[in-house]
């Protein structure tokens, strides 16, 4: 588990405290470096870690209750500053990522098409089929927070498009229309986009693996 790099986010905050700056990382992250800087401090030793995120917050406490730590927190802005005192407990036999809540509520999802056609098989039906789906899914109660376009996908959101009105209900409902920009470029299609925003593979990827679910139709 210290392939998280933490040591250099661990510091003395005084002269008798370490202090763990876990600000701008999520779960599980703040929870093994606070795992590990308890282990290296004696039993009776204060502690101080900082977080940024409402969801670490929550579970860093749940994390020291269950040892028998104290928690008292301060919080300036966004920032929260938790104090505890190292417990006379076996923290080798803790496993931090059990108490790693997501951030995410369970029910969200992106929707990633990749291709302008839905199913293989007869063209004409993979249209048809397509056009039903994204008229469907803008009348979905729990709607997507992306539907990311890959490949041909990204000619659906083209002037010409027959769907191109319902990504952009879509849109104005909350949804974020993601187009890949290396195939936007591929396809030559930079003058022609009518709805969405160009993106780059790493802000896809991360968005793919930070959601709940991923649905490619």
């Amino acid at each position: 588990m210290k392939n998280w790099q933490s040591s250099s986010r661990i510091s003395y905050f005084c002269a008798h405290m370490k202090t763990v700056d876990s600000q701008g990382l999520r779960c599980p992250q703040p929870l093994i470096m606070l795992k590990e800087a308890l282990q290296e401090i004696s039993v009776g030793e204060s502690l101080s870690i900082i977080t940024d995120n409402e969801t670490s917050l929550k579970n860093l406490i749940t994390f020291l209750k269950d040892q028998g730590a104290e928690a008292k927190v301060t919080t300036s802005g966004k920032v929260h500053t938790i104090i505890t005192i190292r417990p006379d407990s076996n923290l080798t036999d803790t496993e931090p990522e059990l108490y790693c809540e997501s951030c995410l509520p369970i029910n969200t999802y992106v929707v990633c098409i990749q291709n302008n056609l839905m199913g293989s098989g007869d063209p004409e039906l993979g249209k048809v089929l397509m056009e039903s789906f994204l008229e469907n899914l803008k009348l979905q109660e729990n709607l997507p927070t992306h539907v990311v376009l890959l490949n041909a996908g990204v000619k659906l959101a083209m002037k010409q498009s027959p769907v191109c009105s319902a990504l952009s209900e879509l849109e104005e409902l909350g949804t974020r229309i993601m187009l890949c920009g290396t195939c936007i470029d591929h396809y030559g299609l930079q003058y022609d986009i009518a709805v969405g925003m160009i993106s780059n593979m790493v802000v896809i990827t991360e968005t793919l693996a930070a959601t709940g679910h991923v649905i490619y139709p």
